[in-house]
């Protein structure tokens, strides 16, 4: 390990990897369990104190705070949470730097380092930086010729760490050393209790929520306000409830009562149910006034506490639509989650940066040596790929038009297994129908003479194939024929074969109307503007009019000849 080196081509220590530095300790500066700040007592005076107290350089009771209310407020960890286990989820991909083997085996490297799922569990806690500022990891190596990677991230508290006042970015680790931090800038005084942190032995990671310094970047410094106001609301809506949600006992004594007999009946009153009694005189009156629509009202606590989650909500999720359901709220809900993975894909990015340039860079560097040429790349995100709606609507337009598709590939899109011999399956494809086969011998029929002049009464002629005339060169016409022609032998697979065709011609045309109808539905706010919306509406209904007069066309058709050949045969048995 003497030779070990960084990915700046400087020295390295091994003792810098393998020994810890920021462990709790049971007294002094970063103590395991510390006192929870007065919360009971805050109020805007001193929470104000609080945050002034960090951008100085310290942030020891703002940390404790704001951890407090990470595990006070059941919304505010919700929505936190939320969006720290999406990106905690997504799926890991790993890309060399070009196609040079070397490259491809660094990559084939961390992508081993990612399967022994290290990482994976530390971005939950990398994210804490979300509502504080920062987060801080202490790697833990292990370092064998030609294999060092990191094998485990335990979380470091914030608390044992504070953000420089000098310039507001340096992170300093909280020490018991007498030896204090070098100062920043020239002239300024050292950072008393707090030592230097060597950026090859921690990770840390800076998820600001805003363009600034790392010292104000917390989101939790804007939560703590609702938060704070909040907790005025619950504190008054549970004196409310009491007051008025109970019922108020009133004891009445007489004149001649004795202190034991009061002393009785105030114990009687007290003990049925709270503390929301009293006790007078008889004559005495107490009258009770309850509020009805003013200020205190019995909502206004609730509707107040709900105002403030959903200030939170936004704040941390950039909308409310999938935290709170709301009538009428599933179009845009959509449009919501939209903002979300907007959210969602920049977390990802950031941490993405963090993870290259604190570990991925490093574990390369110290097993391979320094790269000119580049480092593998780590990615965090949701693959950029259609839909399975989309993909399908592809497909179903395109087929017809020579777009051809791997079986495989869609199998693995929609994550199924090809079936084997024997098995039982769903789907294929669908046989066309037979085709119409035209007669052999043409039909015979007795003709009456009426029907053809000059031909003896009962003779026999075969019709001869219809010519087109001038003028009847069209579908109607011919379409008219093949019918007539071939409508007695035939018929049934000519009518199953007409309604295939025309199915397969309106259905599309049906399912873009649909389709504009549902986002107008989609879209409208209520009943009465969906009701405007379909008014204004104009349906891409041309191609479904063509098939609809088709398909009208071809059964009056199918009618006549169907009409035709029961009128022939009624003269015909007229005629015997």
């Amino acid at each position: 390990m003497a030779g070990l080196i960084d990915q700046w081509g400087n020295p390295l220590k091994p003792t810098v990897l393998t020994q810890p530095i920021a462990t709790p300790t049971i007294v002094g500066m970063r103590p395991a369990v510390s006192g929870m700040p007065e919360i009971a007592r805050l109020n805007p005076a001193r929470l104000g104190s609080m945050l002034a107290a960090a951008d100085q350089g310290s942030s020891y009771a703002w940390q404790e705070l704001a951890a407090q209310i990470e595990e006070r407020d059941p919304h505010y960890l919700g929505v936190l949470s939320t969006r720290k286990r999406v990106v905690s989820q997504l799926p890991i991909t790993v890309t060399p730097a070009s196609e040079d083997p070397n490259h491809v085996k660094h990559a084939d490297f961390i992508r081993d380092w990612v399967k022994s799922s290290v990482l994976q569990p530390a971005l939950f806690d990398m994210l804490d930086a979300i509502g504080k500022g920062y987060s801080v990891l202490e790697p833990e190596w292990k370092l064998t010729p030609g294999d060092n990677r990191i094998v485990n991230l335990p979380f470091r508290l914030q608390r044992w760490f504070d953000v420089s006042w000098q310039d507001g970015e340096t992170i300093l680790m909280r020490s018991d050393s007498q030896d204090a931090a070098p100062p920043l800038a020239e002239g300024a005084p050292p950072h008393v209790g707090f030592t230097a942190m060597d950026p090859r032995a921690f990770v840390v990671h800076r998820h600001a929520s805003w363009s600034g310094l790392t010292i104000r970047s917390g989101l939790t410094r804007l939560v703590a306000w609702s938060w704070m106001f909040k907790m005025f609301t619950l504190r008054d809506w549970a004196v409310f409830t009491q007051n008025y949600g109970l019922p108020m006992r009133v004891g009445r004594y007489g004149p001649g009562a004795s202190p034991e007999d009061r002393d009785v009946l105030w114990r009687a009153l007290t003990d049925i149910a709270g503390a929301c009694a009293a006790m007078i005189p008889v004559g005495m009156e107490l009258e009770f006034i309850e509020p009805k629509n003013g200020a205190g009202s019995d909502m206004l606590h609730q509707r107040r506490a709900d105002w403030l989650d959903s200030q939170v909500s936004k704040a941390v999720l950039g909308q409310t639509g999938t935290t709170d359901s709301k009538q009428g709220a599933h179009a845009s809900g959509q449009v919501h989650r939209l903002v979300q993975e907007d959210i969602e894909r920049a977390d990802a990015a950031i941490l993405s940066a963090t993870i290259n340039r604190q570990m991925v860079q490093p574990q390369v560097a110290y097993t391979f040596g320094p790269q000119a040429g580049g480092y593998p790349v780590l990615s965090i995100g949701r693959p950029d790929e259609p839909s399975l709606r989309d993909l399908i609507d592809a497909i179903q337009w395109a087929g017809p038009q020579g777009f051809k598709v791997r079986a495989q590939d869609l199998l693995d899109r929609f994550n199924l297994t090809p079936p084997e011999e024997g098995d039982a399956v769903v789907g294929g494809v669908v046989a066309p129908p037979p085709p119409v086969q035209p007669p052999k011998d043409l039909p015979t029929r007795v003709q009456p003479p009426e029907d053809r002049p000059g031909r003896a009464p009962g003779a026999t002629v075969h019709d001869a194939p219809a010519q087109d005339a001038p003028g009847e060169k069209t579908m109607h016409a011919r379409l008219g024929r093949l019918v007539e022609r071939h409508v007695r032998d035939n018929g049934p697979a000519i009518i199953d074969a007409l309604e295939a065709g025309l199915a397969r011609q309106a259905g599309p045309a049906l399912g873009r109307m649909t389709d504009a109808i549902r986002q107008q539905i989609m879209a409208a706010r209520d009943m009465d503007d969906l009701h405007t919306r379909l008014s204004r509406l104009k349906l891409p209904d041309r191609d479904f009019a063509e098939a609809m007069a088709q398909g009208m066309m071809v059964a009056n058709l199918a009618g006549d000849v169907e009409l035709l050949e029961q009128l022939e045969a009624e003269r015909r048995t007229g005629h015997a």
